[in-house]
């Protein structure tokens, strides 16, 4: 006789709770008990999904626009316990590290999604790394706030057991207790999003079970590929190449378990497995930039970050003599975050100035007539170059910022320069018209007001957001 699955009971296939685990029979009766109340009636409206945002920026969920059709807003409960004109959605965001613990773009991407979250109308729990409890008091546009330790200390260990297990050694950046703050977090959402596939070893068994977004932010595999090739490093060009690999399985691995995932530029989102979408992180437009600039020449961004500190060696030592010979009055201006030492201690009488921290980048970027981005490693979305667009600035830089810098098919407006004397002539030019630079970097600022203003990130990011948890 055949042993074959037997059919379904007459229980189960009317839908007979008997039919289900005893966990999941436990959980559907919490949730009746508190949508009915103590009277057991479930005449209080159904669980609510988020609203999709309105056109309008800036919108918030105490903003005056009513829900539409088929949704409801978030309405604070009656004080009893149960739900009040609409029962809340919860979402779950997992970062590196949390916003306004540092200057990366990680921290950009978190605030972007915190942002984007609010607008869509869920209820955030923000689960991040913190070089201490007290960096992460400000929980901002979160609900909850609950803070990893994650510390040169912690990264010592994470190496040996990343090594051990054959992940990729960047995850020990991210080493720490993600399980007990997951675990505090609790288990009900709507929605979960994991910013950084190097997170994934960490969280992946400690996630709720929910609709989850990965937002990948940029192909880490590619950028390894990219650095195994052209670091100027011979023992960075190993270490990457054996890191490559490792970088690709697990961003596959990610992938393969996330409803959706999403990069930041075009090139990164075509080099990840899957469908990707493409989530700019845009920039904040603001007032008109003011015109007749002195000839200062600058260049933005995290110092120490490799790609920057590599082009910004390039650009004193070998770029910087030859404008100067040009056009002697010209100041180059360095700004960023974590200036490494040697560009700290240059010398006076050359031009150069370096402002790390940077207190008001834009205004920093709207002193300038021109802008060089001549960074020719790294992936994902070159903020500098957007900034630099949105204060009216001319740019000029390297193809391969220009081409990271694409988005939905038009490159932005700049002049496109490779090598030390091609920089160095399109910086004279610009210079020495000051009606072509006005013009160029006009053109640049309307790029992004219609490309890559932030408000319609987030409005497209709440969008998404908003869909994925509908479908759930």
């Amino acid at each position: 006789m055949s042993s074959g699955p037997r059919p379904p009971s007459r229980g189960a296939a009317r839908g007979s709770s008997r039919a289900r685990p005893r966990s999941e029979r436990r959980r559907s009766a919490r949730r009746r008990s508190t949508r009915d109340g103590p009277g057991g009636s479930s005449a209080s409206p159904p669980r609510c999904r988020p609203s999709p945002p309105p056109t309008s920026r800036g919108w918030r969920r105490s903003g005056p626009e009513p829900p539409r059709a088929g949704f409801c807003r978030l309405a604070p409960g009656t004080g009893d316990g149960t739900p009040g004109a609409g029962e809340s959605v919860r979402a779950l965001l997992v970062v590196p590290r949390l916003p306004g613990t540092g200057f990366t773009g990680d921290r950009v991407r978190a605030e972007l999604h915190l942002r984007a979250l609010a607008a869509a109308g869920f209820e955030v729990t923000l689960v991040g790394g913190a070089p201490s409890a007290a960096a992460a008091s400000r929980p901002g546009l979160a609900d909850r706030v609950l803070p990893v330790a994650v510390t040169w200390r912690t990264a010592g260990p994470g190496l040996l057991r990343a090594a051990c297990r054959g992940d990729a050694l960047q995850t020990a950046l991210t080493e720490g207790r993600w399980d007990r703050a997951l675990a505090g977090a609790g288990r009900e959402f709507d929605l979960v999003v994991v910013v950084l596939a190097r997170l994934w070893p960490h969280v992946e068994a400690h996630l709720p079970r929910a609709p989850l977004v990965i937002d990948f932010v940029d192909a880490l595999s590619l950028a390894a590929r990219q650095a195994a090739v052209t670091d100027p490093s011979a023992w960075r060009r190993r270490y990457w190449r054996h890191e490559a690999p490792r970088l690709q399985r697990l961003e596959a691995v990610a992938a393969s378990r996330a409803r959706a995932g999403i990069a930041t530029t075009e090139a990164d989102a075509a080099a990840l497995p899957g469908r990707v979408e493409v989530v700019p992180n845009g920039v904040e437009i603001g007032p008109a930039p003011p015109a007749g600039r002195g000839p200062v020449v600058a260049f933005s961004g995290r110092l120490k970050y490799r790609p920057n500190a590599l082009a910004a060696e390039r650009l004193v030592r070998e770029v910087w003599p030859l404008v100067r010979a040009g056009a002697p009055d010209a100041e180059l201006h360095l700004g960023g975050a974590d200036a490494p030492g040697w560009l700290r201690r240059l010398p006076a009488g050359r031009g150069v100035h370096v402002e790390t921290p940077v207190a008001d980048m834009r205004a920093f970027l709207r002193r300038a007539r021109v802008a060089v981005v001549p960074v020719s490693l790294g992936t994902g979305t070159p903020n500098k170059l957007f900034e630099a667009l949105e204060a009216g600035t001319p740019v000029v830089a390297s193809p391969e910022a220009v081409s990271r810098a694409t988005l939905f098919g038009q490159a932005p407006p700049a002049s496109v320069a490779d090598g030390a004397e091609a920089t160095a002539a399109a910086i004279l030019r610009l210079l020495s018209r000051p009606d072509e630079a006005e013009a160029l970097g006009a053109a640049g600022r309307r790029f992004v007001e219609e490309r890559a203003d932030r408000g319609a990130v987030v409005e497209r990011l709440a969008a998404l957001f908003g869909e994925i948890a509908r479908e759930a």
